[in-house]
């Protein structure tokens, strides 16, 4: 594994994942939420370059890039578990940002009025759950992806074993 994309529902564990993962295999990280607004110029270019570069974690899919990104990468973490497990995750997340006032990832506090905003992650994983496994299934069943190695994980526990199975420490 030299170049790796993490995708999945938000809730599901990407971040965790493309987090150990590079610690452990002494990957660079690249966060798909830090290289800007979607579709941007900046963003765009950002995966541009991160597709030449020869050693890679992205942590989210890569949107606007997918064919670059995907063509580029030699293995294809799909985090694709159910929608009780990623809304549970979410939650949690959400309340330990809100209850600690700390951000975690990408995530701010943002006030229980927040929780309103379609964009909210616990709103946002409800209702983008189904398209993402959709997206996955259709992304990882793409005969031009063949040579690369595709981990499709439905539970964590599958992720869990995976990581265990590779001598690896921690796992999501």
């Amino acid at each position: 594994m030299e170049r790796v994309v993490v995708f999945g529902c938000a809730g599901s564990g990407k971040s965790t994942l493309a987090r150990e993962l590079a610690s452990c295999a002494g990957l660079p990280l690249t966060e798909r939420d830090a290289l800007g607004e979607l579709g941007s110029p900046h963003y765009r270019e950002a995966l541009r370059e991160l597709a030449r570069q020869p050693l890679w974690i992205l942590d989210g899919a890569p949107y606007y890039e997918d064919d670059l990104i995907y063509a580029a990468a030699d293995t294809l973490i799909f985090l694709d578990y159910p929608k009780r497990v990623v809304m549970w995750r979410v939650l949690r997340r959400t309340l330990l940002i809100e209850l600690r006032r700390r951000p975690i990832g990408g995530h701010r506090p943002s006030g229980l009025a927040a929780w309103r905003d379609s964009q909210h992650p616990l709103r946002w994983a409800w209702k983008s759950h189904g398209a993402r496994h959709h997206e996955g299934l259709a992304m990882i069943s793409r005969p031009d992806l063949a040579d690369a190695q595709i981990l499709h994980f439905t539970h964590p526990a599958q992720a869990r074993r995976w990581w265990l199975d590779r001598g690896l420490s921690g796992g999501s």
